[in-house]
């Protein structure tokens, strides 16, 4: 067991690595009422194909895999997994993203028991024909409806312009043929490639004792056999610098269109810390430029280009990375023509004069993460897989100088790699 204290932070962070491999780690919180908990796997819905750990042999998933695995662990044989935390006065919850999937609980009180039954529901599968078949009904009227929302739809419109192979272009569900053919043979295969002890983090959060919560743990993982396999080596297909398409245009019955711009950056291969420090100064770069206290973000506001549903921002991965704008907007064709002449002619004395106030108010941010237990769950594991420590951010931030934001505005913002994502009412 290792403790580490952040004196600037004033927080304690203590880990250790059970002998099966499960990482465990733990934020101690006096005298806070709350505990939390986040079981997470490294794996998520871009992981569909992938070198089986048992065989040796190439595996090729159906679309949505992950997403219907973590639907499928939440069925028991005798009584809802939700009904079991609810008597423990805990709520539970869980998600699937792009890269891992997520299983959590929040409580007042039995934090120890609602533990182990977070615990022990991952880790005991039971998938039927019977029980698949009822979930891919359930599955497919989620994607039916998600279909419906005009964001949604937009949004993955948008990867699949930007991305001729790499898998982030799928939507986390999947299709409806994809669910459909989907069999427990195959949740078994995934489930025992990647739910491995060794390829899960489990990251607690409260007023909580650490050698007590650990040994609790010990004594359970220490009843269960895991097969000692390596993590499986996934395979995501080489993916071409060039966008796939410029433009997607839908029509559905909606109230305002919704406009959708990305830009794609194809840059792969950094080092962890620049990774995580390019993903900071191009949403800093982001924040001065389009952000809410941002000249052009009220300007466009005050003459009723876009309204408070604009955001943007920056996601950055280690093999794929993009910029993110959206909105909805009675006036769309203007929308989009603002948007693209600010970002390719950026105004570098807006950067100047707000560069220390917008990076102030990152580092506020990255303080209060630390009080916003499921925002640091998430984010911890994030920086984790990346091997950095959540504590180094201050210093990664801190040293952003203006100079990197300014080269980056003039090369970020390509217009050859630009892509639209565009729905308009169907009238």
């Amino acid at each position: 067991m290792e403790n580490i204290y952040n004196k600037i932070m004033d927080e304690r962070l203590v880990k250790t690595k059970l002998d099966n491999g499960l990482n465990v780690y733990i934020f101690p919180k006096k005298d806070y009422v709350k505990q939390y908990a986040m079981l997470s796997v490294n794996f998520g819905s871009n992981d569909i194909e992938f070198i089986d750990v048992k065989n040796g042999r190439k595996r090729n998933m159906p679309l949505g895999i992950a997403h219907f695995l973590e639907h499928q662990l939440f069925e028991d044989k005798e009584k809802s997994i939700f009904d079991k935390f609810a008597d423990l006065g805990a709520s539970a919850n869980a998600y699937t993203n792009f890269d891992s999937t997520n299983y959590l609980f929040s409580s007042s009180s039995n934090f120890e028991d609602s533990l182990i039954n977070l615990i022990e529901f991952v880790q005991d599968p039971y998938f039927s024909e019977e029980n698949v078949k009822k979930e891919q009904g359930i599955i497919v009227q989620e994607i039916k409806m998600y279909q419906d929302n005009p964001y949604w739809k937009s949004y993955f419109n948008l990867l699949s312009a930007l991305y001729s192979k790499h898998p982030v272009k799928n939507d986390i569900a999947g299709t409806e043929e994809s669910v459909m053919s989907i069999t427990p043979e195959d949740l078994y295969i995934c489930y025992y490639n990647f739910y491995l002890p060794s390829n899960m983090d489990l990251i607690l959060i409260g007023d909580l004792e650490p050698q007590k919560i650990i040994n609790l743990i010990k004594e359970n993982q220490a009843k269960k056999h895991f097969p000692h396999f390596k993590n499986p080596v996934r395979i995501i297909e080489e993916e071409p610098s060039a966008v796939a398409k410029k433009l997607v245009e839908e029509k559905m019955n909606i109230s305002r269109p919704m406009v959708q711009i990305a830009f794609k950056d194809p840059v792969t291969g950094e080092e962890p810390v620049e990774i995580i420090k390019k993903e900071y100064i191009v949403n800093l770069l982001l924040d001065i430029v389009f952000g809410r206290s941002s000249k052009n973000y009220n300007q466009l506001l005050e003459q009723g280009i876009i309204d408070n549903s604009f955001s943007s921002t920056y996601h950055k991965k280690p093999d794929y990375a993009y910029v993110h704008l959206h909105g909805e907007s009675n006036r769309p064709d203007l929308m989009r023509g603002k948007i693209k002449d600010k970002l390719v002619d950026i105004d570098h004395d807006e950067i100047r004069d707000n560069f220390e106030r917008i990076k102030r108010k990152y580092q506020g941010s990255y303080i209060r993460l630390f009080n916003n237990f499921n925002h640091l769950a998430a984010e911890f594991i994030n920086y984790r897989r990346l091997g950095i420590d959540i504590f180094d951010l201050a210093l990664i931030i801190d040293n952003i100088t203006l100079p990197e934001l300014l080269s980056y505005s003039d090369k970020i913002f390509n217009k050859d790699l630009m892509v639209e994502s565009i729905i308009i009412n169907e009238d």
